[in-house]
């Protein structure tokens, strides 16, 4: 059964088709990646997956059950969302902006100790521990990408939804979370959907045996939804983006694609 479940969904800003009958689901465990020119409507999709925006038609289930039925603090126990943008109005500091992962918590089932143990753990998993005191208006773009992905960790719900997050990280901290990512779906059962531009990261998370599926987004429809190396033909990134591209394996143990792309 599938954990996440988007059926034929619709989603216009006035007489301005976004998107139209979109459709895909994702079983516990199992990641879905979605990529796509810019101003595609991706980062929309994700929006009225994650209930911040009311699409026109079709419906969003979660466990089999409307998005629209859930009441707040159930959904976050079910799903977080990691934005590709954030603004920062006050200087918390980073342990108390990845402890707000934990509000939906009440307070009398854990205690302020724990919610500061369990934001401190998720800064650890991403590797910013040591920026736990600073004040977070300060960071860097990549920085803060890094604290939010740690309260969506730290909100430890079902469904993780991330909209390019590797978009303002460093090669270092990219294969980090990409790493990261991979083992929560893996071993802590996560579905994760994740949008992108970059292909070689759907392709890594193949190649490291992960139960993906993928999407390209285009004029307000998806593709076939099929494993990367299946759905990352010439053909199709030539037709979607006027580009050369082919898979080249560069290594055996462990195995390694790379997507090529070129203009002529």
């Amino acid at each position: 059964m599938s954990v996440l479940k988007v059926e034929k969904l619709s989603f216009s800003y006035g007489t301005k088709m976004i998107f139209s009958d979109i459709g895909f689901q994702v079983r516990q465990g199992e990641m879905f990646c979605l990529a796509g020119p810019n101003g595609c409507g991706k980062s929309t999709l994700l929006h009225c997956i994650s209930s911040h925006l009311n699409y026109q038609s079709g419906d969003v289930l979660i466990d089999g059950q409307s998005i629209r039925l859930h009441p707040p603090g159930k959904l976050a126990d079910k799903l977080a969302y990691v934005p590709q943008n954030h603004i920062r109005s006050f200087p918390y500091q980073v342990l108390d902006v990845v402890a707000m992962g934990q509000i939906r918590n009440p307070s009398s089932l854990i205690s302020k100790k724990e919610k500061e143990e369990l934001a401190f753990s998720a800064l650890e998993d991403v590797g910013i521990a040591h920026l736990a005191e600073e004040e977070y208006t300060t960071l860097s773009g990549g920085e803060l990408q890094l604290v939010l992905l740690a309260r969506a960790l730290c909100q430890d719900s079902d469904i993780l939804i991330l909209d390019e997050p590797a978009a303002h990280l460093d090669i270092k901290h990219t294969h980090r979370i990409m790493n990261l990512l991979f083992r929560f779906s893996r071993e802590k059962g996560k579905s994760i959907v994740i949008s992108t531009h970059d292909f070689n990261h759907p392709l890594q998370f193949e190649d490291m045996g992960a139960d993906i599926k993928m999407a390209l987004m285009d004029h307000g429809t998806l593709s076939a939804v099929c494993p990367p190396q299946a759905l990352l033909s010439p053909d199709s990134l030539e037709q979607m983006y006027q580009v050369k591209s082919r898979i080249v394996r560069v290594s055996d143990e462990p195995k390694r694609h790379f997507i090529a792309t070129w203009s002529e």
